[in-house]
């Protein structure tokens, strides 16, 4: 394993972790960011170690090295290719061929992570069905308790804040923040049910927000403060939520505030990305934020612990705008948790099993055009809303999750795993072949 950015693994592992470059500089040794991901280190160690096969794990920015090496011609290459939206063009040229399919020739195996990409690939590269396998992560069912209200409460006990009420309904949250996880949405989405900011339709089952005033920090409210900043722009100037939006509808309920809604975040709240503050302040939902103390990007509690922590919340609100695969859902399943989710990219695809999808448009990254999600937060509300007011629901779906992912428990996957590597190695090194790659040197 040649681990970019390789610091002390959290679990030892019974193979050797080779170190990216390491800078020594007044300050003390300094990882190389021009190594980063093992692009100066990789080709020495593979000529050294003379492996059969190489997994390049992750995006196309991660291993695309390494089918570019000057000896990629002695070692078989299998791309573990996570696909976390969709167009995965790299650059689409004007002949209509990309420049991430290109790269991907020069892979012996291609497997995606989930049937979301395997579709993307196809459509985006000249792969063929039969040249792209799909692997779903492996999991280890027996770390994911699944506990019952009895050994929720005395987790609680243990981990919530004082001033948090045990019976309180906890959505938690697990990922970085970033652009691609669509974070600010999770502080939106609180506000609307924490104040009750809202009305929902009776007929048609929808959730019209009451639109938000960001810099005065409350609704608008154009008739007491016309304006251009109390201005309606999600709906007609002229609209009072006196009706549905959506269906036009009369038979609505106001919405109602729930203070006894909060959301767990676990993940840096100093990390660079959403400012965690100026969020919840913006959004008047302080109180009902709560942190896992003491993480940052490389260190964590213990993986049993964590698992514990997820047990003990009633759903996970995943609102990521996109994924290549999606493990915080896939665990949390797991551990028996129901998954609101954005219905977009490759955690959708096993979130239908044990969740409620919430709708959602598209914003593209900038440099490469892959389209994020973004979810409707009416729909997120009301889907969260379902779970708060129907404990059956929240306990079926959780109950669907776990029995749908034991099936990739980690037994299950090593002789599918052993195939993939079996067919390999029945093909000849590409400098034993007539199929041999070319090199930037």
């Amino acid at each position: 394993q040649l681990g970019y950015f390789h610091v002390n693994p959290s679990e030892p592992v019974p193979w050797p972790i080779y170190q990216t470059k390491v800078n020594q500089t007044p300050h003390g040794p300094q990882l190389d960011m021009n190594d980063k991901y093992g692009q100066q280190s990789f080709d020495q160690l593979a000529a050294n170690l003379k492996p059969d096969i190489v997994m390049g794990y992750g995006d196309m920015w991660h291993f695309g090295h390494m089918m570019e090496s000057p000896v990629r011609n002695n070692f078989r290459f299998l791309a573990y290719y996570t696909i976390d939206g969709q167009p995965y063009f790299g650059h689409l040229n004007a002949d209509q061929t990309t420049h991430w399919g290109q790269m991907l020739k020069k892979a012996d195996q291609v497997v995606v992570l989930s049937h979301f990409g395997k579709e993307v690939l196809k459509q985006n590269t000249e792969l063929k069905d039969t040249d792209i396998k799909v692997m779903y992560h492996p999991l280890e069912m027996a770390r994911y308790p699944s506990l019952n209200d009895k050994q929720k409460r005395e987790i609680r006990d243990k981990v919530l804040p004082k001033h948090v009420s045990r019976s309180a309904f906890i959505a938690g949250w697990l990922g970085k923040n970033q652009f691609r996880k669509q974070n600010y949405k999770l502080w939106e989405t609180l506000h609307y049910i924490v104040h009750g900011d809202y009305i929902f339709c009776n007929d048609c089952n929808r959730t019209t927000l009451k639109e938000y005033n960001h810099s005065a920090r409350r609704s608008k409210d154009p008739d007491k403060y016309p304006g251009e900043l109390d201005k309606l722009t999600m709906y007609s100037h002229g609209y009072r939520y006196d009706h549905c939006w959506h269906c036009k509808s009369g038979n609505i309920t106001p919405g109602v505030p729930n203070k006894d809604f909060y959301i767990w975040f676990h993940m840096p709240k100093n990390d660079p990305g959403y400012n965690c503050d100026l969020h919840e302040n913006m959004w008047n939902v302080k109180e009902n934020c709560i942190y896992t103390n003491g993480i940052d990007g490389l260190k964590g509690p213990k993986a049993r612990d964590v698992a514990l922590l997820i047990s003990s919340w009633d759903c996970m609100y995943y609102p990521s705008g996109g994924e290549g695969f999606g493990n915080p859902p896939f665990e949390a399943m797991a551990a028996g948790i129901p998954i609101v989710y954005s219905d977009y990219s490759s955690h959708s695809e096993f979130c239908q099993f044990g969740g409620l999808p919430v709708q959602c448009t598209y914003i593209p990254e900038m440099i490469h055009g892959i389209m994020r999600a973004v979810v409707d937060t009416g729909d997120a509300v009301t889907q969260l809303n379902k779970l708060i007011h129907n404990p059956k629901l929240k306990t079926d779906l959780g109950r669907k999750g776990r029995v749908h992912v034991s099936q990739y428990d980690m037994h299950h996957m090593v002789d599918v795993w052993d195939d993939i590597f079996t067919n390999m190695m029945k093909k000849p090194l590409p400098i034993e072949s007539n199929k041999l790659y070319t090199a930037v040197v």
